[in-house]
Parts: C-alpha cells; sequence; structure tokens
C-alpha cells in the first residue's frame, strides 16, 4: 500500500509518499481503509522530532498522521486517530490497523473528509469543557476561538449555555461570531483592559487554546478556573486559582457523541481543503502557511 513516511526528522524534507507493507491486524485489532486523513500542527511538529524526546518513536521509517476515517473490511464506516509517535502507526496510509476500541461509528449524513477533521480537535475541545466544568450561564473568555480546537469549544460551550467572550486576531472577528460568540475581543493588543471594560469582576472561566499563560490568566476573577492545551504555557496558580492542562487521548464514545452532534447539525465541522494523497507536500506547506479555518485534508 502506499503511505507517506518519514525518514528523518528533517521537516517537510524527511517525507515521502512510498509504498510500504500492507498492515496485518492482531487480535482485537480491526483493518481500516482510510478515506481521509486530516493534518493538524502536531503531524508539523512529527516530523521535526518534537515528540521523540517525550517518549515518541525514533525509529525509520514511519508513517506519519493521526486522524483519519474509513471503512472496515466488514463495510462499516468508522472514524478515530491514533497518536502516531507513541502508538506506532500513522494514518496517512491507504490503510491501518488500530485497536478495535478506538474506533467510532461514522454517521451517514458525515462525509469521510468532515469525519477526518473531528477526532482530536473535537476530543480537545471536549475535554477543555469536562476539566474547567463549563455550565450554564459561565462566562468563557476563549482564546483561539476561530481556530479548529477553539471553534469546536466555542460551539459546545455555548451549547451548555455559557457565554463566550471569544479573544481573537482582529482578522477572525467575524468568524468567531459566526460560531457563536456573543463579544469578540483582540489578541493584537490590550487583551485584560478590554476584558475588563467589558467585564469588571473578570470571566468565570478561561480556555487557552494559543497559550496566551498570563495574559489570559489576568481575565479570570479570583477563584475561577483556567484551562489551556499548550503544557508549556500553564501560569502559575494564583487569586485562588490553580490552572490546568489538558492531553487529548483515543476516545471512542467521546468521538462518537461528537460525530452524532455533527451529523444532526449541532456541530460545524470545518474543512479548508482536500487534496490527494499524492499531494502531501502542498498539504503540509498549507498548514505550514497558517491562517487557516477548517483542516486541511488528504485523501486516498
Amino acid at each position: 500500500m502506499r503511505a507517506i513516511v518519514l525518514n528523518a526528522f528533517t521537516g517537510v524534507d524527511g517525507l515521502e509518499l512510498s509504498e510500504v507493507p500492507d498492515p496485518s491486524p492482531g487480535d482485537g485489532d480491526a483493518l481500516v481503509h482510510v478515506r481521509a486523513a486530516s493534518l493538524g500542527p502536531w503531524d508539523l511538529a512529527a516530523a521535526t522530532g518534537a515528540f521523540a524526546g517525550a517518549g515518541g518513536s525514533s525509529d525509520f521509517p514511519q508513517v506519519q498522521g493521526w486522524d483519519f476515517a474509513g471503512e472496515t473490511a466488514d463495510g462499516r464506516r468508522v472514524v478515530g486517530f491514533v497518536a502516531q509517535p507513541w502508538m506506532g502507526v500513522g494514518a496517512f496510509a491507504e490503510q491501518i490497523s488500530v485497536p478495535e476500541g478506538i474506533l467510532a461509528e461514522l454517521p451517514d449524513a458525515l462525509g469521510f473528509a468532515e469525519g477526518s477533521a473531528l477526532p482530536v480537535c473535537g476530543l480537545t475541545a471536549r475535554l477543555l469543557l469536562e476539566t474547567a466544568a463549563v455550565s450554564d450561564g459561565d462566562l468563557v473568555l476563549l482564546t483561539g476561538a476561530a481556530g479548529m480546537v477553539g471553534g469546536f469549544a466555542l460551539q459546545l460551550a455555548t451549547a451548555r449555555g455559557a457565554r463566550v467572550v471569544a479573544a481573537v486576531r482582529d482578522a477572525d472577528a467575524d468568524e468567531a461570531r459566526r460560531l457563536g460568540a456573543e463579544t469578540v475581543v483582540s489578541t493584537d493588543s490590550g487583551l485584560e483592559a478590554q476584558v475588563r471594560e467589558q467585564l469588571k469582576e473578570g470571566v468565570d472561566v478561561c480556555l487557552d487554546t494559543v497559550g496566551l499563560g498570563d495574559a489570559a490568566l489576568a481575565c479570570v476573577r479570583d477563584g475561577g478556573k483556567f484551562v489551556t492545551t499548550v503544557p508549556t504555557a500553564v501560569p502559575d496558580a494564583t487569586r485562588g486559582i490553580d490552572p490546568e492542562t489538558v492531553q487529548v487521548q483515543p476516545n471512542a464514545a467521546a468521538t462518537a457523541e461528537l460525530a452524532g452532534r455533527a451529523a444532526a447539525g449541532q456541530l460545524t465541522i470545518r474543512v479548508a481543503e482536500t487534496l490527494p494523497l499524492e499531494r502531501f507536500r502542498d498539504a503540509y506547506a498549507r498548514l505550514g502557511r497558517g491562517g487557516l479555518r477548517g483542516k486541511i485534508v488528504l485523501t486516498s
């Protein structure tokens, strides 16, 4: 089968589309014919060896890719993700063998490209809300609310009845409003002043998806909650606030719940562009340039 493999931690230059042996499922594994696999910032990081120091594989060649959607050998439509550096398998391939327990059903109402754009970002967003215990009536400051994780978190928070203040770049203000933000503030300057001007006591919760750290923590009321997706940007505890970070893991039940919401029109999944597997270099380059409002998806 064809797969995108990394032969050295030299970024995109270390990648190539190669013929590799077909996977051989073991007991409890499922063989999935991958129809779509989406890229995330973690794929750029993996290609430079960013995860090797945290116990990720340093052996070559290694098939790349995390998020995927496809069909099992018995015709089931499924979606899931693999933590590629640690699990030893990658999703940028025509087939993948994974533990049956990580797979969720992909509803017929969702295409494979949409499905592949959901797992890592959707689960991370859900985990942010669960960790912060976001509930009806909460005032939530959400940084990076126009991004993939932020966009999912914004929609999930408003569905819980929270009032979301989106902290985004000026260019992303309209996108944040479209996704449901009640108020938009700029990350380009004076974040705390903007928030405190409208909410003197500060917000109840900050969900930080871009690593603003202390600058975002300053907007939280005393005794509030702060949760980030960026482990290197966890502020020190202060004013009764004990900041936390989250780390996503495969979760079939939660993925199925999110996919069901999307199929019912309750959650928007954004796909920026779909490219064939052989155009992976274009996909990585587009991701590297940034400014996306949706996932780049590879199809096989």
